[in-house]
């Protein structure tokens, strides 16, 4: 058979879901040969058929970096297999070994989010407490229970535990405080009705990140004014509004202005009120939170 139709043969074959010939071996020369032939299946969608390839790649790797893109790469074939086991592994390979914080957090809100859609959200709890029985130093277990209990199964005393072991195992002294995880920690504090502990840690890192303050700012202010402390509120609120405004998104700016807005209006600034209150009206399209805005906007200029 001559080259042209042994090419239309494997093409042929290709199309009837057979392997062709060089992609059908088991054996690689090296993990970046087994590497390509797992990413060509994987751009074509096709992710049940990555797992040879990319276990293949994983035997041969060189180091934990090439490991880590791997195992980010077999994670879509890890979701069509009836066991998590293999899911979880990956998720918390990828986790531990990125050098990079966005990935952590995407793999974790992945992983999350697959697992409570699968019912199957006690069974990565499950395993994450056993590990972290093993190692109560287990940054990757206390890592994904800290957002479990945020967000999956919301317990606010669980978060605030888990939160805080993850924030002591990451702090080294000397250096500055993770703005991240302070700001979670104190949404879970408010989110337990200690709106004092929320507030004071909200003001802590409100100085440290100026495309967060106007936003740390107004929490605190709105966690101040839960509390009862209406004086305290109006400081934080002013700060937030002095401060760049809010401007990650056009609903975050919304909601920032509008929260603003209700502060103010709790804290007789009527016409710093009417302010956010018009300005959070223009930003959102939200038939239920315009309402809700003009309301808080007629009361303010009520005041004026």
């Amino acid at each position: 058979m001559t080259r042209p139709m042994l090419y239309v043969a494997a093409l042929l074959l290709f199309s009837l879901g057979a392997q062709p010939f060089a992609i059908a071996q088991t054996k690689y020369q090296n993990a970046d040969e087994a590497w390509r032939v797992g990413v060509a299946y994987y751009n074509s969608r096709n992710y049940a058929a990555t797992q040879e390839p990319l276990e293949a790649a994983l035997k041969l790797a060189p180091n934990d970096t090439f490991r880590t893109k791997v195992y980010d790469a077999l994670i879509p074939a890890y979701r069509t297999l009836p066991d998590l086991k293999k899911l979880f592994q990956a998720s918390e390979f990828v986790i531990e070994h990125s050098d990079q914080a966005a990935k952590q957090s995407i793999t974790r809100r992945g992983l999350i989010g697959f697992t409570f859609q699968r019912g199957k959200i006690n069974e990565l709890v499950s395993r994450q407490e056993k590990r972290l029985k093993k190692n109560k130093k287990d940054r990757t277990s206390l890592y994904i229970l800290a957002e479990i209990y945020s967000r999956a199964i919301p317990d606010p005393q669980k978060a605030i535990t888990y939160t805080n072991r993850l924030a002591k195992l990451d702090g080294k002294k000397g250096e500055p405080v993770s703005v991240r995880l302070t700001a979670s920690l104190a949404q879970q504090h408010v989110r337990a009705k200690q709106y004092q502990k929320g507030a004071e840690l909200y003001e802590k890192i409100a100085p440290l990140d100026e495309a967060l303050a106007a936003w740390h700012w107004k929490e605190a202010a709105s966690a101040w004014l839960r509390q009862g402390d209406k004086q305290k509120a109006l400081v934080a609120a002013k700060k937030s509004h002095e401060s760049a405004p809010e401007k990650r998104s056009e609903l975050l700016t919304h909601f920032w202005h509008k929260a603003l807005a209700d502060v103010f209006l709790a804290t007789d600034q009527a016409k710093l009120a009417v302010e956010h209150y018009e300005k959070s009206i223009e930003t959102t399209n939200i038939e239920g939170y315009i309402k809700s805005s003009k309301l808080g906007l007629a009361d303010a200029k009520a005041k004026l």
